[in-house]
């Protein structure tokens, strides 16, 4: 846990509105930092940053679905990453099935000169009400972090307000990156037809309808049901959460994963808007359990830390270019990258298909043996659950229950694929990651 020392707050001055925004413990290249500055100048699309920081802001107070979590999950501060050229702004909607990033580019950010590390920031309701009144011809210089409260005693605080950066967030920020990793372009609006596509959607009340979108000329057609090369919009209310910042979009491109996950990027004048939305509004990306597989190897640790020494809080990171430098192979960087995604130390840039580095102020270690289901499958082998069969295996479960797992066909890499009859496979067969008795499986072939 950790501490604002003062409040965000955007105050008027001849010289222009100075915007300064409070950061909380830090994770940077120095270790551990409280109340960092990240970046301090004069911002040349005040507008745009404004607005940007509202969306992001607006959709960690919004909840689309799961109403009984609203209560622990509201008023959280969205995370911000210093790339050394750009700022990241990230944040989950409440229900955790909406992800949002503002991306300022290097042109948005004038001459300042951004630091290197990843903090929370305090978007307060009082800065709401003043950033929506940012205007593009006003000047606005942007401080994240007071370098004056630097070398305050942590003890005389003005603003004792604690960071909560529940699990969900990381678990959240770990899914994310891998599930846009694996995306494809599925299509891209401008101008006018972009407009028009967004005058168009739904506007019932959250989650909103699902609809499957045809890209066609002139404009998209949406329909009711899927046709093939459709885009699925499930929950299109989930969309609006791009509204501050629509008008001054340029483009939308839109980007698919195997999964239903979408991706749907706005580039803005020197900056980008990010909505990744889960494949159903039910669905939190904190469950999909993209990474469980690779964190069940023995050595993924080790692939992730030798690969950690090498990002270097790069704003963007290749894979193969990584791979190289570090002298391991694709199967040790995929391994060490999933490590890395799971511990919150990765993003992904869908506009550049790089990996970037961010370093969240939490123990890594922990988070990872905490995820549940691998620390459900640790669980059932300490506890001598899985035995060998001659169809397979079989592991008990509570209630004296007992499941079959068998093997079917190998997957691309020779590994055996493994298959269970429990209600979590029945229901979601493999879409959202293996069960805890896969993994008890998968983690007792390794080990031996």
């Amino acid at each position: 846990m950790s501490s604002y020392v003062t409040a965000s707050e955007l105050i008027a001055a001849p010289d222009g509105n100075h915007l300064d925004l409070a950061t909380a413990l830090a994770a940077t290249p120095l270790g551990l930092v409280q109340n960092p500055v990240f970046f301090t100048g004069v911002l040349s699309r005040p507008d745009i940053a404004a607005a940007g920081m509202l969306a992001v802001a607006d959709v960690a107070a919004s909840r689309y679905a799961d109403a009984g979590l609203m209560g622990r999950l509201a008023n959280l501060d969205p995370v911000v990453t210093a790339s050394g050229d750009r700022l990241r702004f990230e944040s989950f909607s409440a229900c955790n099935g909406v992800h949002a990033r503002l991306d300022l580019l290097p042109e948005a950010l004038g001459s300042g000169q951004v630091g290197f590390g990843t903090t929370n920031v305090d978007i307060n309701q009082p800065l709401r009400t003043a950033l929506a009144r940012v205007h593009r011809d006003q000047a606005l210089h942007l401080s994240v972090g007071k370098g004056e409260l630097r070398a305050s005693s942590l003890i005389e605080t003005h603003v004792e307000r604690k960071v909560n950066l529940p699990e969900r967030w990381i678990r959240g920020l770990a899914e994310v990156p891998a599930l846009t990793e694996a995306m494809t372009l599925a299509g891209q609006l401008t101008g006018a037809t972009l407009a028009g596509f967004l005058a168009d959607l739904p506007r019932s009340a959250p989650p909103g309808p699902n609809v499957y979108l045809v890209p066609s000329t002139p404009r998209w057609r949406q329909m009711n049901r899927r046709l093939p090369g459709a885009i699925p919009l499930t929950g299109a209310g989930r969309l609006r959460g791009c509204e501050r910042i629509a008008r001054q979009a340029q483009t939308l491109t839109v980007y698919i994963a195997p999964n239903d996950t979408t991706a749907w990027v706005f580039d803005l004048p020197g900056a980008r808007f990010t909505l990744v939305l889960s494949p159903d509004p039910y669905r939190g990306f904190s469950g999909e359990g993209t990474l469980l597989m690779q964190l069940t190897r023995n050595d993924t640790a080790a692939h992730g830390q030798r690969l950690l020494a090498a990002l270097d809080w790069s704003p963007t990171v290749d894979k193969a270019d990584l791979a190289l430098r570090t002298d391991m192979t694709p199967g040790e960087t995929a391994a060490g990258l999933a490590w890395l995604a799971g511990a919150g130390w990765l993003g992904y840039d869908l506009s550049e298909t790089a990996w970037f580095h961010r370093e969240l102020p939490i123990d890594a270690h922990k988070v990872l043996r905490r995820h549940p289901r691998l620390t459900a499958a640790h669980k059932l082998l300490e506890d001598g659950a899985v035995t060998r069969t001659p169809a397979g295996w079989s592991v008990s479960g509570s209630h004296d229950n007992h499941y079959a797992v068998t093997t079917t066909a190998p997957d691309s890499n020779g590994n055996p694929r493994l298959r269970c009859q429990c209600a979590w496979e029945l229901e979601h067969s493999g879409t959202r990651g293996p069960c805890k008795h896969i993994l008890a499986i998968t983690i007792a072939l390794r080990s031996a």
